[in-house]
């Protein structure tokens, strides 16, 4: 009497299938990982989310914000730790809008600056540091109004921090 062989040849069959679709993932995954800096002599590509440049809104309604809640905390929306804070001096909603990092740029993402309104000035959570309303002490990033009356935040345009007071 002869014997089916045919769930033998089946089995072999899953396991090489499987055998070649592993294979496959492992040259995908060595591709991406490991091919795609070949073009470019090796050096990482930096990855870069969220705009540079950026219009939180209008800048007589920020004024009007900021005058009656403390400055704005402005999150960094693309996961990064690019976390800014904004603040407008003065009167005039067209004039005296700073934007600066909302932490010293030594300190871990859970430490950041918080508005203390009594004493007019930013304490460090994690430090005690204390910065003026202007964020002098902490990274600082342009700011300008458009032909529309919106504040513009550019991140690429920076200046250098100068040193804290501590408290």
């Amino acid at each position: 009497m002869p014997v089916a062989q045919g769930s033998q040849a089946s089995a072999r069959q899953v396991i090489l299938v499987a055998l070649g679709g592993l294979g496959a993932l492992l040259v995908v995954v060595f591709a991406i990982t490991r091919l795609g800096s070949l073009g470019n002599g090796g050096a990482e590509i930096p990855i870069q989310l969220g705009e540079p440049v950026f219009a939180p809104g209008p800048a007589a309604e920020l004024a009007e914000v900021i005058d009656d809640q403390g400055p704005i905390l402005m999150p960094d929306v693309s996961g990064g730790s690019r976390d800014i804070i904004i603040n407008h001096l003065g009167d005039d909603p067209d004039r005296g809008w700073v934007a600066f990092a909302a932490r010293d740029l030594t300190s871990p993402r859970d430490c950041f600056v918080e508005w203390q309104p009594d004493d007019n000035v930013f304490v460090d959570s994690c430090r005690g540091s204390e910065f003026p309303a202007d964020g002098t002490g902490l990274q600082s990033y342009g700011t300008s109004i458009d032909d529309e009356g919106n504040l513009i935040v550019n991140l690429n345009i920076t200046f250098d921090a100068a040193e804290p007071t501590d408290s």
